[in-house]
């Protein structure tokens, strides 16, 4: 990590570097799947002539998880409202955090990616199976019925980060919680109003009557409920999932996108970054390697590390940022935290040995990726 350089007429000096991608044991390439927390031995054997690819077991366990801990989590919050009015108005509190804290804790990373990548590629041989994950699911985590795939699948991916993707971070200064916040305002909460406008300007009409028929089922899902079960039981299972998706989401696609290189904001190398040997990969379908999935976004999950690795070149090439042992929200941290030299660290450069950049090196690049994208790149792309 920190070879001797020597300089002619002086002592040698102690140069940081950083990892190099050939010193890497990537334990994704090896690691066991982390993605659910248990199997249920006679549903899975039952169920998983169902999936059309058998790679995609850890997703029917991963489902399997969700319906044993919601239903009966959502029945324990409900009835302790509706059948045990003795309870203290504390105590029906403390078991709705507790309902939540265990969807957060368990559940609620592995099912945004699971919905993620299943929504890129259908696991199921029966369609309505397949739409149990944005229609059924997600609500339960906060997520608009059918909302999800309209979103991530085609705008985000077809507009690529750019003007039209209502989720871009180019124009934002990336290590601003102010800008975060207004990146969260318009991501959390005006969504409701920018993505059937976006419908409308990219003529998809066929999404935004989709859009419109989720957001009404979602919306009168939660309206009845608290009207006619119980407000509090409602606030817990919906309302309070609800703010914690769209925050987690926010700030997670946030993390993703934030380092964009502003010289080819247009690159699908050079508008996010890998993440490679962590834990996290093992638990959330390889979604540290997110610059191979914008490049391929049908790829199964299983392939992305054997990708990574038959690609390094064009990596290179594109001058992608890869970093080791630690996954976005962690970058994220360290960014709005003004860590930029603590993040260098993770860096692997992808190169050969003899030409990785010092810390400092990385740093620079590091902090220049942050800052807007131009007005005159956005024209440029626009033009194009």
């Amino acid at each position: 990590m920190s070879p001797a350089v020597k300089v002619p007429g002086i002592t040698e000096v102690s140069v940081p570097q950083v990892h190099v991608l050939d010193d890497v044991k990537n334990s994704d390439m090896t690691a066991p799947r982390n993605e659910y927390v248990f199997r249920t031995p006679f549903l899975i054997s039952t169920l998983s002539p169902m999936l059309k690819d058998q790679r995609d077991e850890p997703m029917l366990c991963l489902a399997l998880n969700i319906v044993q801990y919601v239903v009966p989590g959502v029945c324990v919050v409900y009835g302790s409202n509706l059948w045990a009015p003795m309870i203290p108005l504390l105590w029906r509190n403390l078991i709705g955090l507790a309902y939540v804290l265990g969807l957060v804790i368990l559940f609620y990373e592995r099912f945004i990616l699971m919905l993620h990548f299943s929504s890129h590629r259908s696991i199921f041989h029966n369609e309505a199976l397949n739409a149990l994950f944005c229609w059924v699911f997600a609500p339960f985590f906060g997520i608009p019925c059918g909302v999800y795939r309209l979103h991530h699948c085609i705008m985000h991916h077809i507009e690529n980060n750019h003007e039209l993707d209502l989720s871009s971070t180019e124009k934002y200064q990336r290590d601003s919680w102010l800008s975060f916040l207004r990146y969260w305002l318009h991501f959390a909460v005006l969504i409701f109003v920018e993505l059937p406008r976006y419908c409308v300007l990219s003529k998809r009409y066929s999404w935004l009557r989709s859009f419109l028929s989720g957001v009404l089922t979602y919306g009168t899902l939660l309206v009845l409920a608290a009207k006619f079960i119980n407000p509090l039981a409602t606030l817990w299972v919906f309302f309070i999932p609800h703010v914690t998706a769209m925050t987690i989401m926010a700030f997670g696609n946030w993390c993703q996108h934030i380092f964009v290189d502003p010289q080819q904001p247009d690159s699908n190398y050079a508008l996010t970054y890998n993440c490679i040997d962590t834990p996290v990969n093992q638990r959330t379908f390889n979604d540290g390697y997110h610059i191979v999935h914008h490049v391929n976004a049908r790829l199964h999950w299983s392939e992305m590390p054997n990708y990574f690795y038959e690609h390094k070149d064009k990596h290179i090439e594109g001058r992608a940022l890869t970093f080791r042992g630690i996954h976005f929200f962690d970058v994220g941290v360290l960014v709005m935290t003004k860590q930029l030299r603590s993040l260098a660290k993770y860096y692997v450069h992808l190169g050969p040995r003899e030409s990785a950049p010092t810390l400092d090196a990385v740093e620079e690049k590091l902090r220049s990726w942050l800052l807007p994208v131009p007005d005159t790149q956005a024209s440029a792309k626009k033009a194009a």
